[in-house]
């Protein structure tokens, strides 16, 4: 069923929800799009373009620059929505796909002009993408080149490339450089040409012959780590190893010993011998961002689901992505752990969406508090734990001052610290660090220390909140404190495995992708939730003796003179119990909360008194 949307203009009139099996109602009007079909936008007119058309028939739509040629999308490759994307034809395109992608096709009541018009009744019927227009991960151009613009090179470097990327034989790359220097490049090459292909084909022959000349071999421990960097496809990231396990990469020594132990059986020093060795021999991945890899050939790619082989990624999420997933047991047991509250479901929503964000994430630490037991936090981190697998850790918010401790967040998506104690931090400075995704120098045990950029979301839990020395708007600005005051009355002693089975973890990962959709709609912020914001004011309050005095007095505070203001705050902290700060400090901490002090004369003598200039916290 072809789905239609009306336009204002260029842009969707309504919700993408709302659509129409016919265009004819709509002045202006787009096909919605499917993770099936990918559409080519040329920004141009040219012969290349031409060409391929006439080789690879389609749907064609002209647009004002361009035109539009629609295709099936192939299975395992990776295709987004890209603009500028250089393809294996030489040729720059953007790319339109997925679910919330539309390609217009009318404008003021007219239908574009189009060939072949019959494919608009059936698009599962259009061809398969071409490998000409197979998206490449270059990025130099080759459109327009000329002699002593680097032809030569550009043109040897994207025909090797594409060949290893998608294992073309050498009768197409000959096909393809004929291809390119005919209808790509500026101007031809000539008689070049056909040594470039030559140099290409045999570049990528010695490439296989040397590594099949080497063999196992225990009396030459350097090339069997080099056989081994190949079969084992190990990488170098973080000064972590890493190997192919399956569709996925592992980072456990271990492991990769036992592995190792079935191909060829060596001396425990020769083991030793070779994870040295694989340092040096196996591929070092620079650091990156990184999508999340999922069973069945999908990846997490900015919070979308693609269907694609993306390579080596470090985070590897052991759960099914199922499309319109749903588990009751889950279902059941976050509408207790939030009493049925919806904007705190909400948020915990996000919250497993903020796990699965490498970057752009909101910058937010949780705290789950609650005084009695029995609410059900153990089972929440249970059922996060189980969901996460290798990609969760579980250290304290004291490990965070310690460099070796800081290191295991390396390759981790979450972190989760359970029952941690109602301690004072003196210090906070890697809190924030850490909480804000900055980079942050660890050192691992017995290696070289490295800067780690934290890209785990950071979750605890406690019956009563810690307390921060430092109350600048920094901490108040990442924290925040979720109630767990839920009594659970019957206990279901099988709950902790209905909330870890496979579908529990399909539905906690629809929730995440929904809740990563919410965060980027609203700015990449979560959710405002009354119920956690009144929490979270209560804890800064209850931990801060200037903001309890503010809370209660601010009679006491607008327009009164500083020195009496001061002098209030410290009978109130004697009245209280409250560790009272000094005159600075109370001044600096009223101006977080918006406060200024304003100088004027009374009796001829100049006198500061205190006026309130805004609500917002600032980070001082």
């Amino acid at each position: 069923m072809i789905k239609y949307i009306e336009l204002d203009g260029k842009v969707p009139k309504h919700s993408l929800d709302i659509f129409s099996t016919t265009h004819e109602h709509y002045h202006d009007a787009a096909v919605l799009l499917n993770n099936s079909i990918v559409v080519v936008d040329f920004d141009e007119q040219n012969e290349a373009i031409e060409k391929l058309f006439r080789l690879f028939p389609t749907l064609r739509v002209e647009t004002s620059r361009g035109c539009h040629l629609y295709y099936q999308k192939p299975k395992g490759v990776m295709i987004k929505n890209w603009t500028g994307k250089l393809t294996v034809s030489g040729v720059n395109v953007d790319y339109k796909t997925g679910k919330k992608s539309a390609a217009v096709i009318k404008q003021k009541g007219k239908l574009r002009p189009m060939q072949n018009g019959h494919f608009l009744d059936d698009l599962s019927a259009l061809p398969m993408l071409p490998v000409y227009l197979y998206p490449m991960h270059l990025k130099h151009a080759l459109t327009g080149l000329v002699e002593h613009q680097g032809r030569n090179s550009a043109l040897f470097t994207h025909l090797l490339t594409a060949k290893e990327m998608y294992e073309l034989d050498d009768a197409f790359i000959e096909e393809l450089a004929h291809f390119i220097d005919e209808f790509v490049f500026g101007e031809p090459l000539g008689k070049e040409l056909i040594h470039v292909i030559e140099s290409v084909n045999q570049t990528y022959e010695k490439k296989k012959k040397g590594q099949a000349v080497q063999f196992l071999n225990e009396k030459d421990i350097v090339m069997t780590s080099e056989v081994l960097v190949s079969r084992l496809d190990i990488k170098y990231y973080q000064q972590k190893l890493y190997f192919k396990q399956d569709d996925h990469y592992v980072h456990n020594d271990n492991k990769l010993l036992r592995e190792i132990d079935k191909l060829i059986k060596l001396k425990p020093n020769q083991h030793k011998q070779l994870i040295e060795l694989f340092k040096i021999k196996a591929e070092y991945i620079e650091e990156q961002d990184f999508p999340i890899k999922l069973p069945g050939g999908y990846i997490i790619d900015d919070g979308e689901v693609i269907e694609a082989d993306y390579g080596f990624t470090p985070y590897y999420l052991d759960v099914q992505y199922q499309d319109g997933a749903y588990d009751e047991h889950v279902d059941q047991f976050l509408d207790f752990f939030t009493m049925n509250r919806k904007d705190l479901r909400m948020v915990i929503e996000e919250m497993f969406g903020h796990i699965l964000m490498t970057h752009s994430f909101p910058h937010i630490v949780f705290f789950f508090q609650g005084h009695k037991g029995n609410n059900g936090k153990s089972t929440f981190l249970k059922m996060i734990n189980e969901f996460a697998g290798e990609l969760a850790s579980q250290l304290t918010l004291n490990d965070f001052n310690d460099a070796t401790s800081v290191a295991f967040l390396e390759g981790k998506l979450v972190n989760i610290g359970d029952d941690i104690d109602a301690s004072y931090m003196e210090q906070s400075k890697n809190f924030k660090t850490l909480a804000s995704g900055d980079p942050i120098m660890v050192r691992p045990i017995y290696q070289q220390p490295f800067k780690l950029k934290n890209r785990a979301t950071l979750i605890f839990t406690c019956n009563d909140m810690p307390t921060f020395k430092d109350k600048s708007g920094g901490i108040a600005r990442r924290v925040v404190v979720i109630p767990c005051d839920n009594h659970v009355k019957r206990r279901d002693l099988d709950l902790d495995r209905k909330l870890s089975s496979p579908n529990a973890k399909s539905y906690i990962l629809r929730l995440a992708l929904e809740g990563i959709q919410r965060i980027k709609a609203n700015g990449g912020k979560l959710t405002d939730s009354l119920t956690i914001q009144a929490k979270t004011k209560e804890y800064f309050i209850a931990s801060d003796s200037v903001l309890a005095f503010e809370s209660e007095n601010q009679h006491l505070i607008l327009n009164r003179p500083a020195k009496d203001v001061y002098n209030a705050y410290v009978a109130f902290c004697f009245e209280n119990g409250l560790r009272e700060v000094g005159k600075v400090e109370f001044g600096r901490r009223l101006a977080n909360v918006g406060y200024e002090t304003k100088v004027r004369k009374i009796n001829g003598k100049p006198i500061r008194y205190y006026q309130k200039v805004t609500d917002m916290v600032t980070d001082q």
